[in-house]
């Protein structure tokens, strides 16, 4: 089986929570995994944002590919909306080890042309 996560809400929020667990059990057990971060959730992203239960996201994520997790894609028009393009760039730029580094920006149409390839497609 392989699925898709969209991370759609802000990394403060409940649904933020759960996607999170969802991700790394379905890592754990070996499924086909990938994550696509659009609208608020493209903050998620970011070292500043922490979960309101103590989970930061950019941690939990960055562990992610040790799990042969490595499908990571952040929708273009979301950045530009959350005025977080160059702030994204920046931030990879920053620092090579970055978990960014694992991330490709694309169009939200590419995006959901690649999502129609997977399995469960699960949204926070």
């Amino acid at each position: 089986m392989t699925a898709v996560f969209y991370c759609l809400s802000q990394p403060a929020g409940h649904a933020a929570n759960e996607i999170i667990d969802v991700i790394s059990v379905s890592a754990v057990f070996d499924q086909k995994v990938a994550v696509a971060f659009m609208g608020d959730g493209v903050w998620q992203l970011f070292d500043n944002t922490t979960i309101a239960t103590g989970k930061n996201t950019v941690k939990f994520l960055a562990a992610l590919p040790t799990f042969d997790v490595d499908e990571f894609l952040v929708e273009r028009e979301s950045l530009y909306r959350q005025n977080l393009f160059d702030r994204f760039h920046e931030s990879r730029n920053a620092a090579k080890d970055s978990f960014l580094n694992h991330v490709k920006i694309k169009d939200r149409s590419v995006i959901r042309e690649r999502m129609r390839a997977f399995d469960v497609i699960v949204t926070d």
